[in-house]
């Protein structure tokens, strides 16, 4: 039951990313991180997805590590950072 629920989430946060693109109280990138943050900790492929959209392109690590100390963001992330790092593989 956990995984359908953290997908539905995953679905949510994406949608709240358009949002947030919309609107310009909202920070939508935010939420993008942390859709992708659920990605990777909850699925072992998007661990993999993640590393390589990192590689790809390096603006997302740079939103990943401004995330970090935004208020919205999970205490976790930095342990996100290090799991998806493709620096540190």
């Amino acid at each position: 039951m956990r995984k359908p629920l953290m997908a539905l989430a995953i679905v949510v946060l994406l949608m709240m990313t358009v949002v947030g693109g919309l609107l310009p109280f909202l920070q939508g990138w935010i939420f993008f991180v942390i859709a992708l943050y659920l990605l990777a900790s909850e699925f072992e492929t998007g661990r993999d997805w993640v590393m390589r959209a990192r590689r790809k392109w390096p603006a997302l690590s740079r939103w990943i590590a401004g995330a970090r100390n935004h208020r919205w963001a999970p205490r976790h992330l930095r342990h996100f950072d290090e799991l998806t790092d493709p620096k540190l593989r």
